[in-house]
């Protein structure tokens, strides 16, 4: 692969790699940036030895990738927002409610009950401050319009942002903390007041954004359909339903919900192809490149400058400068240069999801071109535009298998079959959908008569993704997988591709050494998983205790539908699938030396039992003082089939005895692990 030949290639990994250690590590300031010091002194002296010398020496190489790895540790420890001096974290009151005012910045995407906003602090407790805030606004609460930009006054206390309710299952709070999101607070009808409108660059963008999608109204489109052109002319996916993008994710199509690589590079294809006419004048090619490169970017910013839109246009504006500039290498290095751009602007892309995504397809389309350029296609041009899409979306499959089954795990197999209806119909539907949203303000029939076409046409294509999200059986789920499986899977793939492009006894050694690799990788995961004892107690309406034994999972629960249950099959999953028995709820279990007596609703127990762990499940109606009086146990747990009122009560008693409480109502699932 020419990528890894370029000092960029390695400059870039070092930074990312800069930017992930100082996240996990969080490294003392006045240390790293002493280390940062040293390393660029390094560099000097390093760069002024090898400027003797006509061959580079390796000294040179390593102070460079040093210096960049510092540089992504550092430039990712000043953009943390907790390590801002202003940060309103440093100015939390240690209890009861105090007055916070900021700004709504961003809409996210919806709940049942409530809406989702970015809040900007810019004063909490009387004291200037900045950061943001995760805001819940009740439905019933009805906002002044645009509601982006409204300054906002409340009063009440931020809370923690929960971690996930059950284990391998989507850390919400880990999520946002990687936007730099810590807590979160709630609106209430008498906890707030709007104190004016900011009239900024956001605003009045999301102002005149809300025009556009309000000029659709009078095509009285199905919900399904309006959420479908929100999402794929302007970026709005916040009202999208949960059964849609279920069944663009089975069908292989999920990328088609949002505005990624795949729309920018349609409507960077249609712009191109409307100013073809520039190239007979003087500078044409230049004005041909710009243009639509320009256009891309008011797209962008009238998208609101979502993540996912930027992180395409940078990348497709890099890329086709490199092709403006007709060399070879700038394929890889116009997608490097972008990459290490964003995350200089902004390091908290490495951890998006999208971002990873998007690269990764990139470059495995890229890298596998070599590859489709010996295959000898047919001359009709219909012929060798569908199997051009059935090359892209295997490419882009391969390269963003690992991450998929890292992050979602599960492999969609009709993939290519979706892909080769719903890419053409895209491209329909994009141009369609751009064009009303201009004609939307003209009045008169032939608009109308478009938007009909336009509802046809997703129409049809939801049907048809529906159709193929039915064969759930090809649609592999829940698949075992973690970080070192992913890893070995990526070295796996590029020593395949290394040996595919030149097929010698060395390339060859190198892939069957990372297929061992994986494979040993999986057995030492699938070891020591099997040889960790736990008991789990779970975040669950009804009651679910399980207790891990080596290879074998005795599960504990009264649900008759305990073998449906979405949290028991992610923890199975999590795993890799030991034997599972599943069993009634008794009032004694014991794990690991320790006795666990179980308290449920009629309040009744043994007191001569000296349990060390005590559960209480389904409001049990019980003295608690008395309890722990009598039994003297070393921890209290109550699941999530508990009153609020009741674990408040029970909080404060044993807080007076001194005997730890754990709620999973408020810190998610409780877990004891021993390895043997």
């Amino acid at each position: 692969m020419k990528v890894l030949r370029y000092p960029i290639f390695g400059i870039t990994c070092c930074f990312v790699s800069g930017i992930v250690v100082d996240f996990y590590t969080k490294p003392d300031t006045t240390v790293l940036f002493i280390a940062l010091a040293i390393s660029f002194v390094l560099f000097c002296v390093c760069y002024g030895y090898s400027n003797r010398h006509f061959i580079q020496q390796n000294y040179f190489g390593l102070s460079v990738y040093l210096l960049s790895f510092l540089c992504g540790s550092c430039t990712h420890h000043l953009h943390y927002a907790p390590n801002q001096q202003k940060h309103y974290s440093h100015y939390l009151p240690h209890h009861g409610h105090y007055p916070i005012r900021g700004m709504l910045s961003e809409r996210l995407k919806t709940r049942t009950a409530f809406e989702k906003y970015l809040f900007k602090v810019s004063e909490i407790d009387q004291q200037k401050a900045n950061g943001t805030l995760l805001l819940y606004v009740s439905k019933s609460i009805v906002l002044p319009k645009p509601v982006i930009g409204s300054e906002i006054l409340l009063y009440d206390a931020v809370a923690a942002l929960p971690k996930n309710s059950n284990p391998f299952q989507f850390n919400y709070a880990d999520y946002m903390a990687k936007r730099n999101v810590f807590h979160q607070i709630y609106l209430n009808q008498d906890n707030f007041i709007v104190t004016g409108h900011s009239n900024t660059i956001t605003s009045r963008i999301a102002t005149y954004r809300d025009r556009l999608l309000k000029g659709f109204v009078k095509h009285h489109f199905k919900p399904e359909t309006q959420h479908i052109i929100n999402a794929l002319v302007l970026g709005q996916r916040q009202d999208m339903d949960s059964q849609t993008v279920s069944a663009y994710a089975d069908a292989g199509a999920a990328h088609i919900l949002a505005i990624s690589g795949l729309h920018i590079a349609l409507l960077y294809g249609i712009l191109f192809f409307l100013t073809k006419p520039l190239k007979r004048i003087k500078n044409g090619k230049t004005l041909q490149l710009l243009i639509p490169i320009v256009l891309l970017w008011f797209y962008a910013l009238l998208t609101g400058f979502s993540a996912s839109v930027v992180r395409s246009v940078t990348m497709l504006s890099f890329l086709n400068l490199g092709l403006f500039l007709n060399r070879s290498a700038n394929s890889y290095q116009g997608i490097l240069v972008s990459l290490l751009l964003l995350v200089v602007l902004k390091p908290n892309f490495v951890f998006d999801v999208g971002f990873q995504l998007s690269y990764m397809a990139v470059f495995a389309i890229i890298s596998l071109q070599t590859v489709f350029q010996k295959i000898r296609l047919p001359k009709n041009p219909i012929a060798r535009y569908f199997i051009g899409i059935v090359f892209v979306s295997f490419a882009a499959q391969i390269g963003v298998l690992p991450l998929c089954l890292f992050y979602f795990h599960q492999i969609p197999l009709l993939f290519i079959v979706s892909n080769l209806v719903v890419l053409p119909m895209t491209t329909v539907i994009l141009t369609f959908g751009i064009l009303l949203t201009i004609l939307n303000f003209i009045p008169g029939s032939l608009v109308l008569f478009l938007g009909k076409v336009l509802s046809f046409l997703i129409e049809t294509m939801n049907s048809y993704i529906g159709w193929i999200a039915s064969f759930r059986s090809l649609t592999l789920r829940d698949l075992p997988f973690n970080l070192g499986l992913l890893l070995a899977l990526y070295l796996l793939l590029i020593t395949l591709l290394f040996w595919s492009q030149k097929r010698n006894p060395i390339r060859l050694m190198g892939l069957l050494s990372t297929l061992i690799l994986f494979q040993v990788t999986y057995w030492l995961t699938l070891y020591r998983t099997r040889n960790t004892d736990e008991l789990v107690v779970f975040q669950q309406q009804h009651t679910l205790i399980t207790i891990k034994n080596h290879n074998h999972l005795a599960v504990y629960s009264n649900d008759s539908l305990i073998d449906t249950n979405r949290n028991l099959k992610c923890y199975r999953s999590g795993l890799f699938y030991p034997k599972i028995q599943y069993l009634p709820l008794r009032n004694t279990f014991f794990y690991n030396g320790r006795k666990i007596l179980i308290v449920d609703r009629d309040g009744i127990y043994d007191a001569i039992q000296k349990p060390d762990i005590v559960i209480l499940i389904n409001h049990p109606k019980i003295n608690l003082d008395r309890l722990i009086g009598i039994v003297q146990p070393k921890l209290i747990i109550a699941d999530g089939t508990n009153y609020k009122s009741d674990i408040t009560r029970w909080e404060v008693s044993c807080r007076k005895t001194k005997i730890p409480f754990y709620a999973t109502g408020k810190k998610g699932f409780f877990s004891i692990a021993s390895i043997n």
